[in-house]
């Protein structure tokens, strides 16, 4: 059992986004969730990435995220952060990453 929906929905991407995500098509992650096919290693290993998780969870060998999970100690808020930024592309996360710099710098000079 793949945990691929679970872990899309959980996180709030759609399949059109994974898809984009691992260079592969909306079909195919279509055709993985209800299971009629199966990723190559290539692909979970990818999946597991995108989610944040480990290929056992995302297989179902394991019953926690593995040791990538750092969800666990988090409040509603950074999960929500955590999630949208998970959501960005590359680029996108380059510019959230130096406007949080931005920010640190701005409130440090400020005290």
């Amino acid at each position: 059992m793949i945990r691929i929906r679970a872990i899309r929905k959980e996180i709030g991407m759609s399949q059109r986004e994974v898809a984009q995500k691992i260079g592969s098509s909306q079909k195919s992650v279509d055709l993985w969730e209800k299971e009629k096919s199966e990723p190559t290693a290539k692909f979970i290993c990818a999946l597991a990435d995108c989610f944040g998780c480990s290929t056992d969870y995302l297989l179902g060998r394991e019953d926690d995220f593995g040791n990538v999970n750092i969800q666990i100690d988090l409040v509603e808020r950074e999960k929500t952060l955590l999630s949208d930024y998970r959501r960005l592309n590359e680029r996108e996360k380059e510019q959230a990453s130096a406007f949080m710099k931005f920010l640190l710098q701005a409130s440090s000079n400020g005290k």
